[in-house]
């Protein structure tokens, strides 16, 4: 505990002077990627909201809990009563500097960046102001505080749980109205200023595996909220195209077998999560990615979930991640660590109602994900797990229909509305 302290003494000491407009540690420039379908090609060409959530998302979630249709209202009757949903929550910061690595003190952001998130989708549906007073009030906390980001796995840090944070910037800021504290037209602070720097920049030497994969993920989320159409573009090509945490180097095309198969399940899991909330984004920028690869996610994650199932699946031990050396690979079978579905069991990673909604939208049939959702649920799916490599909660953030009679379907920008 010492150490530590001494550590970020030392550390806030040096960078106490430091700007948020500071080039961070992890830096590049946005590499030229050739078009792509989907691309972007202006700003006014972006959609808002339109993260893992559109306007219409959150319509369909509000007429559902309203109308007492489940299956969201009975998720958010567990939702609403999570500690994170609370308009109550104390937040854990802000701080200067949050690291994730072998120094570590970035769980205040975590839990701050999900009590956020939580609160502005429960404001979304009850229109209670002191739900929208707390969502914005953390953004802006830590959106005029964070100086740095630091650490070996802040890429993790920023994909994962800065994935929840500007998930709840873009429903506040285009549903509720929302301004940024300390915005002004000569920029240098604020909530974007971070984004860009602190968030998005060091997000683009995209890594290998799982680890990649939520790099891009979050490129995408940041890109929409900034509206940055390199950014965007270059997510988006690389989502499709890297040879390491592309769709195709983690999908194989012949099996759906993951790269990290001969891993260990979880992260198996984690990857199709994270290219799932991905292609949320960009569906609801108006490209379908769930289709993407004839349908090569939903390929993905039919074979996790046959052999998570306890079936027997195919395993091709030269078909496997870059980099399995990191991990004590290659793997010459495919790997029994973690492998289940339950949320106090084995496989934690709740990931199976954001892909089965997401071929249901599609009318795709997926009977082996359809099966790992039944037992998710069975095994009391809709809670929070304690950790923010997923939103949890998929049930009522991404059922697909239309619930009710439409009542509430007018669109009121601005809070109370």
């Amino acid at each position: 505990m010492m150490l530590f302290q001494v550590f970020f003494m030392g550390l806030a000491a040096q960078l106490a002077t430091a700007l948020v407009q500071d080039v961070p540690a992890l830096n590049g420039p946005v590499p030229y990627v050739p078009s792509t379908e989907g691309a972007k090609r202006t700003p006014s060409d972006f959609v808002h909201p339109g993260l893992w959530h559109s306007h219409k998302d959150l319509e369909t979630m509000r007429d559902g809990v309203l109308n007492g249709i489940n299956p969201w209202k009975s998720a958010h009757d567990i939702f609403a009563n999570d500690s994170y949903s609370l308009s109550s929550y104390t937040m854990k910061g802000p701080f200067p500097i949050i690291s994730r690595g072998q120094v570590s003190n970035y769980t205040s952001f975590a839990s701050d960046a999900r009590a956020a998130y939580q609160n502005a989708i429960m404001w979304y549906i009850t229109k209670d102001d002191a739900h929208y007073d707390k969502s914005t009030s953390i953004l802006d906390a830590w959106g005029t505080t964070l100086t740095n980001i630091v650490g070996t796995d802040r890429s993790l840090m920023i994909g994962l749980d800065g994935g929840l944070f500007v998930n709840a910037a873009e429903i506040m800021r285009w549903e509720g109205g929302w301004v940024e504290a300390q915005s002004k037209w000569q920029g240098g602070v604020g909530f974007s200023v971070q984004l860009y720097w602190l968030f998005a920049r060091q997000s683009i030497i995209i890594g290998q595996a799982n680890y990649g994969i939520i790099s891009i993920k979050a490129l995408l989320e940041m890109a929409v909220y900034l509206e940055d159409v390199a950014l965007y573009n270059y997510a988006l090509w690389a989502y499709k195209n890297d040879p390491c945490a592309g769709i195709e180097s983690t999908i194989s095309t012949k099996t759906g077998q993951n790269g990290e198969s001969g891993r260990d399940q979880a992260h198996a899991a984690l990857s199709l999560g994270a290219l799932g909330l991905a292609s949320r984004t960009v569906g609801n920028q108006g490209f379908d990615l769930f289709s993407y690869g004839d349908n090569l996610l939903l390929k993905g994650a039919e074979y996790t979930a046959k052999y998570n199932l306890n079936e027997t699946v195919p395993y091709d031990p030269d078909f496997r991640r870059c980099e399995a050396v990191l991990v004590a690979g290659p793997w010459k079978e495919i790997s029994i660590q973690n492998r289940g579905i339950g949320v106090y069991g084995t496989l934690t990673q709740p990931i199976w109602d954001l892909l089965y909604y997401g071929a249901t939208a599609r009318g795709l049939q997926t009977p082996w994900t359809a099966k790992a959702k039944a037992a998710f649920d069975a095994a009391g799916g809709e809670v929070r797990v304690t950790w923010n490599d997923m939103p949890s909660w998929g049930d009522l953030l991404f059922a697909t229909g239309k619930p009710g009679n439409g009542t509430f379907t007018k669109r009121e920008v601005g809070r109370g509305r």
